[in-house]
């Protein structure tokens, strides 16, 4: 027989408790989720999800609550699969606002991107709420956002 474990999920993360409502807030970039090689249709990319902590001087009721940004892809060209660069356009403007490109407009190598790289850095981010029905048909909803402008850059860790 197959031991698997223990695993508990606490009441109190039911509900709407933390969430953030639709809107414009300051945030700080705070963690960084990375998926790679996810294949779409043919394509393959690599998605990375930000985490953002709203201010919680510029707003008070949301002190703690964090929000994931809803995903930046890097398209890329791994093996047959097919490639096409102009994918790439969010991926590129999300580096370009982060301050993370050489020079905004010239083309070349898009980088990985790191936790190092954004971590620190305080922006401005619109929050919508995702919606969806799963597969019991209930209504699955939460707050994702995106990054629209840098406020501060991370403080260099050295």
């Amino acid at each position: 027989m197959t031991d698997v474990g223990d695993a508990y999920y606490p009441s109190s993360l039911d509900g709407d408790k933390g969430t953030v409502p639709k809107g414009r807030y300051t945030a700080t970039v705070v963690d960084l989720s990375v998926s790679e090689n996810v294949k779409f249709g043919k394509h393959i990319a690599d998605i990375f999800k930000p985490v953002y902590t709203i201010d919680k001087q510029d707003h008070p009721p949301y002190d703690g609550c964090s929000v994931i940004d809803n995903g930046i892809f890097r398209y890329k060209k791994v093996g047959d699969s097919p490639y096409d660069h102009s994918k790439n356009w969010g991926f590129a403007k999300y580096l370009s606002l982060m301050g993370l490109r050489k020079k905004d407009g010239e083309g070349g190598q898009l980088p990985f991107l790191y936790l190092n790289d954004i971590k620190g850095a305080v922006v401005l981010i619109d929050v919508t709420i995702k919606r969806f029905m799963n597969d019991l048909d209930s209504e699955i909803a939460y707050s994702v956002c995106r990054t629209i402008q840098l406020q501060n850059k991370p403080e260099v860790p050295f």
